[in-house]
């Protein structure tokens, strides 16, 4: 389970971000459906996490930050034996800094397993690990292993597992090179960024095959996908010998009888919100199944605004296995106090230097107006809580369109 996960030199995060899904014990909206329990004293955490911000502002580049982590945690070891020609430039560090293109760029994450706490992070530049560390904690925190450049300093008596592979290359991640060789430790990381499902909800390709492998390998999710498919009229989906995806329709009589079924392909012969809505069930299904942590960017495009509701409900309701949802989105019929705790809302706002941040809506208190009955779509579209700027039409900009639309 996901606790925090930091960044900062990384597209337009300039400085440390942090988003953070322990739950404040002084918010009591939702408690039995909103919150996993852990068996820590000292704090829970939640079952879900919305981002919102205005067009630029850097929502999907916490998604991309995030994926970033989780690909060269998965990658590094694997794409050092690339060919140095082969390896993306180096220029996702931000870029509206003379000096930051010096620097490395940082990322870090906190996840509790087992009822341990694990923080892990690194610096990388250039493609090159400039520091790398690894903490537990079960009553203190205890160092595992930390490393600048080359150099390591390792827990002996803590992380066996170091010991074994003192050196490896620069471009590798130690935890990385660690789990390949089965460490014990090493791969409770390695499993925690194999559980991060991180998707971009404007484009299908990234979840359509999770659809897919279930309707061929899991009967209940085919009893289930029906049933959740019901009120679109769809009778079934299933996938053809050539590995099509398919939905049954029912034919009727000019007397309104039902006569037959007959078969849609599902790319090319449903609207693009049907196709959204099969593929993004499956990796529902597949995250409250195996308690993954779902990230989804534009989370509620192509979705009517009652259906984006009702995914967030049975997200909260039905989820006993302590999995996480964690989506950036618009739709402000979202921002609402019986879908969302004021813990659980999040902005992104850039400042006039282009530099994003990440806050709260716990950051604003009963004497900046916010209160648990509150309004909170009218505040946000209101700008009391930022990040919802929108393009400003000057009087110049006015007198031009005219101009224009004068043909002169």
């Amino acid at each position: 389970m996901l606790i925090e996960f930091k960044c900062s030199n990384y597209l337009s995060f300039k400085d440390t971000i942090s988003i953070n899904l322990t739950s404040m014990d002084y918010y009591t909206e939702h408690a039995d459906s909103h919150i996993i329990r852990t068996n820590r004293e000292e704090f829970d955490l939640l079952k879900s996490t919305a981002i919102y911000g205005s067009n630029g502002g850097g929502k999907s580049n916490f998604a991309y930050a995030l994926f970033f982590m989780d690909n060269l945690v998965h990658n590094s070891f694997k794409d050092s034996l690339s060919k140095e020609e082969d390896r993306k430039e180096w220029n996702d560090f931000f870029r509206l800094c003379d000096s930051c293109n010096k620097k490395p760029s940082t990322f870090e994450v906190s996840f509790l397993r087992e009822n341990v706490i694990y923080r892990y992070g690194f610096e990388v530049y250039d493609w090159k690990i400039v520091s790398e560390w690894l903490f537990k904690t079960e009553k203190r925190e205890t160092l595992l292993f930390e490393r600048t450049g080359q150099d390591f300093n390792i827990n002996e008596s803590s992380f066996k597992e170091g010991k074994k592979f003192p050196e490896v290359n620069s471009n590798v991640l130690f935890i990385s090179y660690l789990a390949h060789h089965n460490g014990f430790e090493s791969s409770k990381v390695f499993e925690f960024f194999s559980k991060l499902n991180i998707i971009d909800g404007l484009n299908d390709s990234h979840v359509k095959h999770v659809t897919r492998q279930l309707l061929k390998s899991d009967d209940k999710f085919n009893k289930w996908i029906t049933k959740a498919l019901k009120f679109l009229e769809i009778n079934s989906v299933s996938v053809t010998n050539d590995e099509k995806l398919v939905t049954k329709h029912g034919t009727y009589s000019d007397e309104k009888i039902l006569t037959g079924f007959t078969s849609f392909d599902l790319e090319s012969e449903e609207s693009e919100g049907t196709k959204k809505l099969i593929y993004l069930l499956g990796a529902i299904y597949d995250t409250l199944y195996w308690g993954k942590i779902f990230v989804i960017d534009e989370f509620d495009s192509k979705l009517h605004p009652n259906l984006s509701v009702k995914l967030i409900q049975l997200f909260h309701e039905f989820n006993y296995s302590s999995s996480q949802f964690i989506i950036t989105a618009h739709d402000s019929t979202l921002l609402d106090k019986d879908i969302f705790r004021r813990d659980q809302i999040w902005f992104v706002d850039r400042d006039q230097f282009g530099a994003s941040d990440l806050y709260p809506m716990s950051n604003f208190k009963a004497t900046d107006g916010l209160r648990s009955m509150s309004d909170f779509r009218k505040k946000y579209l209101n700008s009391d809580f930022g990040a919802a700027e929108s393009i400003e039409f000057t009087e110049s900009f006015l007198n031009l369109t005219k101009s224009i639309s004068l043909g002169r």
